[in-house]
């Protein structure tokens, strides 16, 4: 803030442009705590909402607990850590193509509806220990480079 008031115009551009970036962090950091906190907590009884998250970059994504209708996460680059442990899928979820960055858990999630991670891609560490699949999961052309948990 102090640089924006600056005679060096390079300084005063270069302190615009890095109060620029850091409220677009602000507001992607608010609108996942929003999206989050409208999801209901698995005890909840309230409605469930879809989610269309196709193509989206998301850092440090954290729906445990929560309960989600459909998913939709087709070529979402996740970059960091992504956490749905404990989280209940009522529809459909498609991670199809989906690039893991960071680890990636559904540890004790619970999907009621087919679930497709289709050509998903992770070097990082992905989770599914105790997670339910109801409806079954697909994992055609999946690449898991990493430690990846699978245990009931």
């Amino acid at each position: 803030m102090e640089l924006l008031g600056r005679d060096a115009d390079q300084v005063r551009i270069r302190a615009q442009h890095a109060l620029a970036v850091s409220a677009k962090e602000v507001v992607r950091v608010a609108a996942q705590r929003l999206v989050r906190d409208l999801l209901p907590k698995r005890a909840d009884a309230a409605p469930t909402f879809d989610l269309d998250l196709s193509g989206a970059r998301t850092n440090r994504l954290d729906l445990s607990g929560r309960v989600v209708g459909r998913l939709l996460m087709q070529r979402a680059q996740l970059l960091h850590r992504t956490d749905f442990s404990g989280t209940e899928f009522r529809g459909r979820v498609h991670f199809t193509a989906a690039e893991p960055r960071g680890p990636l858990t559904f540890a004790g999630a619970v999907f009621r509806e087919r679930a497709g991670f289709d050509g998903m891609r992770s070097a990082d560490e992905v989770n599914f220990a105790r997670a339910e699949f109801r409806r079954g999961a697909t994992f055609d052309d999946a690449e898991f480079a990493g430690a990846t948990a699978l245990r009931q």
